[in-house]
């Protein structure tokens, strides 16, 4: 005979199992559907804004390749040599102050100048609808201005109205709709302004050292021929200090935060999905007990324990199957609902479609969850004698489910911990996941049974219904594990996000010092340096704290391009792009020297420099190694001469790189300034330094902070989301343990009202153990998720850390409160049945 002869047998099994209906099994489908879909849907939309950043690779880079340099333009003869290419379009970018004539209204804004061939891809929408030629047309120091909606909100204008840039002024004659090269930004300092190019020159702000960005666009007549022109272009000027950035590298940034983001919500995506494991467990333990009957008539009548394990395990595999198809249907309809009715509000392109690979890795985790939580019990069902099941019980908790089954769960376990980690864009993150889950579950499994056992050494209460309460929890069977064990996990998620951004709030806006600056100055030219040291001497008690700065960008470290560097992740902002650099003769004020020493005030010997402590140990160089920066295309290499340790939170004047004087004073340079005013006049200072500097760039440390925190807020909106997902999947688990336990509820009501117990001693027994459950949960839940915040602040955020009270009690209150309700509304049936039905029928 076959080895599989018995599935025909088990598949008719399962066929008249299932014309019985889908009763007991909702948990189960329920729990399957909320963890596939969250997974899939984060990928989905991922994936479809990977693709829709591909796709519109040209517009977002603003053509072929981007050629970006700082404070400098391009040469006659580089102009000439990239324009044999294609088309060559420039764009100038600052930051600026603008004020509006009518309101007399001074901010920050981030002015864009663009020239004729401007957007070389996509489109740019005007309301109301007009050419951009058209809209930026002026003459003389009178032009035409593009804003975006939040300009006039800003300065409290309107289109038609005027503002004022430098010596210039413009009309606002349109609303920005969308610009095609502007991709997401974590946050910006002010808002876009567009005007000509030579509006711009108009203004008067293009000094020798002004912080502007030139960034030229080529369009290609072959886009697939980018990687030969910028080798070309490499070769014709290797010490042109340019970046040069192609379209299949467009918006690298958004591609990082996307990854990262869709590997963070996908990790929570699948801690629902696991919590929902035990609903899963719980969904099958229940179904089980209720075919006791049905599975001892079939072994009593010649079936194998093969095919009766094949039978539930096939019916298993077919429900999840369903379950998962619902979430995989849902999730992958994401995308298009999105660019549906949101499409327009996001800030990156979005190209719907359909993403076989994210739906198989959900529909992989789906499955593998149903197998891991579902094996045991079937395997415990397959071991049981008939003679047990004719007595109407299964001790589960008592029961081994045989060594091949605890390989099978192994194997599923292991499955599921691999699609994890290899799905992942982060695998360092994903295995710091599936450690973490692992011992999460153990920890959770093994508290949760010791304080069952703690209840029952605790003496007896003398009140009759904290007894009763009490012994309901601890008494065999009972599900007080599972709820503790479920509600427990989808709130420790929920204390960990709600305190980790918690404390990163805090980090923005309580920890910043006393002494912060009140305003950053940007832009202050030398000649101007004087004035605003003596704008500071009106106002008592204000100081200024002032250095000379150039931007450049760090080449090489000891030697190896920072392309080949092994970098550790903290510190990677420092290579990113242009950096501040400042020189100092004098040791800066309560700067800590960890390493060498400062060289001489009037040093004049080969280039030192002075190098951040958390640098020095990210990039792995110590003293006697050197650090190569190109600065306004010069390439300039300086050996490390000491290594001093710097709190950036402190908010003070700081540079990661300082070098030693003789070198770079005779550079086109600015200064950089942080104020420090009394309280009051903060305003006043404001108004005189716009007014009399319009060149100068004020940045107001309370709006940067609030910007943070406005930035974190919605990042922690969509973690906390994904946690609530969680803790309604152990809301789910709760419930299927409730229902589970709900014929024992009734016949314990029965009990209860024979022996002479009203309705209020009744209600507040299960009041009473409810609520004790609850309590117990929310403080496992209090201390674990506490321990794995303090664990993410200390070690890879290095953020101080604050327990928070209020988060906590708000934890207990929600464990207290979910599970009294669902307890007490699914015990509510066994208030209202009368004894003499049950007593007859048993």
């Amino acid at each position: 005979m076959s080895r599989f002869a018995f599935l025909p047998q088990a598949l008719r099994l399962v066929r008249r199992e299932l014309r019985g209906g889908l009763r007991g099994f909702g948990v189960f489908l329920a729990c399957l559907f909320l963890g596939v879909f969250a997974i899939s849907a984060i990928g989905s939309f991922s994936a479809a804004a990977r693709s829709g950043l591909l796709a519109d690779a040209g517009a977002l880079l603003g053509g072929d390749l981007e050629i970006r340099l700082s404070q400098r333009s391009l040469t006659d003869e580089q102009r000439a040599f990239i324009e044999q290419f294609g088309l060559l379009s420039s764009v100038l970018e600052m930051r600026t102050m603008a004020t509006a004539v009518a309101t007399q209204q001074s901010a920050l804004v981030e002015l864009k100048a663009v020239d004729g061939a401007y957007p070389l891809y996509g489109e740019l929408p005007i309301v109301p609808e007009q050419k951009s030629e058209t809209a930026l047309a002026g003459a003389g120091v009178r032009f035409g201005a593009l804003v975006e909606q939040s300009f006039l909100q800003r300065f409290a204008i309107a289109v038609g109205d005027r503002v004022k840039v430098g010596a210039a002024e413009f009309t606002v004659r349109g609303i920005l709709q969308n610009e095609p090269d502007r991709t997401v930004r974590a946050f910006h300092l002010g808002p876009r302004l567009l005007v000509s190019q030579a509006a711009l020159r108009a203004t008067d702000l293009l000094q020798p050292g002004s912080l502007v960005t030139y960034r030229y666009r080529l369009k290609l007549p072959d886009r697939e021929q980018v990687e030969a022109v910028s080798s070309a272009l490499q070769q014709r000027f290797p010490d042109a200090g340019w970046r040069l950035r192609d379209w299949r590298k467009a918006a690298p940034r958004v591609r990082f935060f996307l990854d990262r983001m869709s590997t963070n919500l996908t990790l929570l995506g699948l801690c629902a999905l696991l919590v929902g494991g035990l609903g899963v467990s719980g969904a099958v333990r229940g179904y089980l007990n209720g075919k006791l009957e049905h599975i001892a008539t079939m072994k009593c009548l010649g079936a194998s324990s093969r095919v009766v394990f094949t039978a539930y395990l096939l019916q298993v595999l077919l429900l999840g199957f369903v379950g998962s198809s619902l979430g995989l249907l849902l999730g992958a309809a994401v995308p298009w609902l999105i660019a549906r009715f949101a499409g327009n509000l996001l800030p990156i392109p979005l190209q719907a479609g359909f993403y076989p690979q994210v739906l198989l890795v959900s529909a992989l985790f789906g499955l593998l969850i149903a197998l891991l939580f579902s094996l045991k019990e079937l395997g415990i069902a397959r071991r049981v004698p008939p003679a047990m099941l004719f007595r109407g019980y299964v001790d589960s908790g008592r029961k081994n489910p045989g060594r091949t089954i605890w390989l099978a769960v192994a194997a599923s376990g292991l499955a599921l911990a691999l699609v994890a980690l290899f799905s992942s864009s982060d695998k360092q993150l994903a295995g710091w996941f599936i450690l973490g889950a692992a011992i999460c579950f153990l920890l959770f499994r093994v508290l949760a049974t010791l304080v069952i056992r703690l209840v029952a050494k605790l003496p007896q209460p003398g009140n009759p219904r904290v007894r009763l309460a009490l012994a309901n929890i601890k008494r065999p069977g009972a599900p007080a594990v599972s709820i503790i064990f479920s509600l427990g996990l989808g709130l420790t998620a929920l204390v960990m996000i709600a305190l980790v951004q918690a404390n990163l709030n805090d980090m923005v806006r309580d920890n910043i010092p006393a002494d912060a600056p009140d305003f950053f100055l940007l832009d202050i030219q030398p000649q101007q340096v004087a004035a605003m040291e003596g704008k500071i001497a009106e106002f008592p008690g204000a100081r200024l704290e002032r250095s000379p700065t150039l931007r450049g960008r760090i080449t090489f470290i000891d030697g190896v391009s920072v392309a080949d560097a092994t970098i550790a992740p903290n510190v990677r902002w420092a290579v990113r792009g242009d950096r501040f650099f400042s020189y100092s003769g004098t040791l800066p004020s309560g700067t800590v020297l960890t390493a060498g020493e400062w060289w001489p005030e009037d040093y004049s010997g080969p280039p030192l420099l002075s190098l951040t402590a958390d640098l020095a140990e990210g990039f792995g160089v110590g003293l006697g190694d050197s650090i190569s920066v190109n600065i306004l295309g010069r390439e300039v290499t300086a050996e490390i001469a000491n290594i001093r340790e710097v709190d950036w939170s402190t908010l003070q004047l700081n540079f990661a790189l300082l070098f030693a004087p003789g070198l770079l004073e005779s550079a086109p340079q600015t200064h950089l300034a942080a104020v420090h005013l009394p309280d009051g006049v903060e305003e006043q200072y404001y108004r005189r330094v716009t007014t009399e500097f319009p060149n100068i760039s004020l940045i107001s440390t309370a709006e940067v902070l609030k910007n943070v925190s406005l930035t974190l807020g919605r990042i922690g909106a969509a973690f906390q989301g994904m946690a609530a997902v969680a803790l309604l999947t152990g809301f789910l688990v709760l419930a299927g343990a409730v229902s589970a336990d709900q014929h024992r509820r009734i016949q314990d009501a029965v009990i209860f009202k024979v022996c002479g117990a009203t309705r209020r001693d009744i209600l507040t027994t299960f009041a009473a153990e409810f609520a004790l459950l609850g309590l117990i949960a929310g403080m496992i839940s209090a201390l674990t998720g506490g321990l794995a915040a303090f664990a993410i602040l200390r070690g890879p955020l290095d953020v101080p850390f604050s327990p928070h009270p209020e988060v906590i009690l708000l934890t207990l209150a929600a464990g207290i409160g979910l599970t009294l309700l669902l307890g007490l509304s699914g015990t509510w049936k066994a208030l209202g049945k009368r004894p003499a039905g049950y007593l007859r029928h048993d």
